[in-house]
């Protein structure tokens, strides 16, 4: 039936009904992202093995030279301009071995355990200071005012944005996160602009930030370029943001709808990482992983998949999977099973450490101090349609006393 497809209008705020349908069907599903009358043409990878395998299949590459070709293509057939995101660019998400290899090596000097372990104290700072400012006589919106600010603020801290300017990012990252091409286009533009002066900036007073960093790798014989470090602060502020966005804003929803398990978290911080950890299998924080292609014909499951076209995969259907998990629809923070919400092989979410952190930060902060607090309304909620298909909520409304 129609309504049960990837990314139909129905499917938005019905993900898992729709991912639990198709699963039944088959391991791959054709589907349309929506673009112009027509939309993109795309094969989605729906079953927890196959979508395990397709991670780290080599027939399906993540060259950004080779997807903006197929994606252009694309967009000409349905009457668009031939136009892509700042996203589209050599960084890491966006590029196989041995480019991939060279520019995670290069971050992952400076993206160091210790770096993120560092910033523990200032995110539970800024977390506090956000529910400072949290209304206890009228409902307010937890993402608005906390789920979307708090990761934004942290990517900045961690990469040395002045706190002033803060408020211009928040903006053109909002805006990215939007199914509107033209205002995205112009918040793109105006990042990339910023960014370089950024760079300019930390190469002329460096400071002992993440950017200031790889600026003065500059002087090695080997280190990011212009145009690959602009692609990897592209990628640190909005694919970093908006999933930890929704990792939190997702975590908050589901464990609000069990005031007894509300409380107890709050009572025990040692269930957090559990509760976490399964929140992100429960409601995977990205619906799909960002774009792969076909360079040979790929088998997977029982479907091949000719070369030159699109193939994502669903990571909020992979960690239903019945096939996978005892119990798959049901969320328990003592189930000690791994799941794909951060994705698997070398293409691992490099900043898994750091959205875990804030979302236990948060998770945390708010069972502590707002033992009682409760959705004013969890049967009209709504999901966010951003152009790299995270799983978020456009708002959350709470009453915190």
């Amino acid at each position: 039936m129609k309504t049960h497809a990837f990314f139909s209008p129905y499917y938005w705020d019905n993900a898992h009904e729709v991912a639990a349908a198709l699963r039944e069907q088959g391991a791959v599903h054709r589907a349309m992202i929506p673009r112009g009358e027509q939309g993109i043409p795309v094969w989605i990878v729906a079953r927890y093995k196959e979508a395990r395998e397709a991670l780290t299949d080599p027939g399906l590459s993540k060259d950004v030279d080779g997807l903006t070709a197929i994606l252009h293509k694309h967009l000409e057939a349905v009457g668009e301009e031939a136009k892509l995101s700042s996203m589209f660019s050599p960084h890491m998400i966006f590029s196989d071995p041995p480019r991939h290899t060279r520019l995670k090596d290069l971050l992952v000097k400076h993206f160091t355990r210790a770096r993120v372990e560092a910033l523990k104290p200032r995110v539970e700072q800024m977390t506090a200071e956000l529910l400072d400012d949290l209304s206890r006589e009228r409902a307010v919106d937890l993402i608005t005012e906390v789920a979307f600010p708090l990761p934004l603020y942290v990517i900045c801290e961690l990469i040395g944005v002045p706190e002033h300017k803060r408020g211009m990012l928040r903006a053109w990252t909002y805006a990215l996160m939007e199914d509107l091409p033209d205002r995205a286009d112009v918040a793109s533009q105006s990042m990339q602009d910023y960014l370089l002066d950024l760079i300019e900036t930390a190469r002329a007073n460096p400071g002992d930030d993440l950017l200031s960093a790889l600026v003065q790798e500059a002087e090695n014989e080997d280190h990011l370029s212009q145009e690959e470090l602009v692609g990897t602060l592209f990628l640190l502020f909005v694919a970093g943001h908006e999933t930890t966005t929704a990792l939190i804003g997702n975590g908050i929803r589901w464990l609000m709808d069990d005031p007894q398990l509300w409380r107890e978290l709050g009572q025990h911080p040692e269930l957090l990482p559990g509760a976490v950890k399964e929140i992100s299998r429960f409601d995977a924080a990205v619906a799909t992983t960002t774009h792969r292609f076909t360079t040979t014909p790929v088998t997977i499951g029982e479907t091949t998949i000719p070369p030159g076209e699109i193939v994502l995969i669903s990571l909020l259907s992979a960690n239903r999977d019945e096939r996978r998990y005892d119990r798959a629809d049901e969320l328990d923070i003592h189930r000690n099973e791994s799941n794909l919400a951060f994705g698997h092989g070398i293409h691992y979410c490099l900043g898994a450490q750091l959205g875990t952190m804030e979302a236990e930060t948060v998770v945390g902060a708010l069972t502590r101090r707002f033992p009682n607090a409760r959705l004013a309304d969890a049967t009209g909620l709504r999901r966010r349609q951003p152009a790299m298909i995270p799983n978020s909520y456009v708002e959350l409304i709470a009453n915190l006393g």
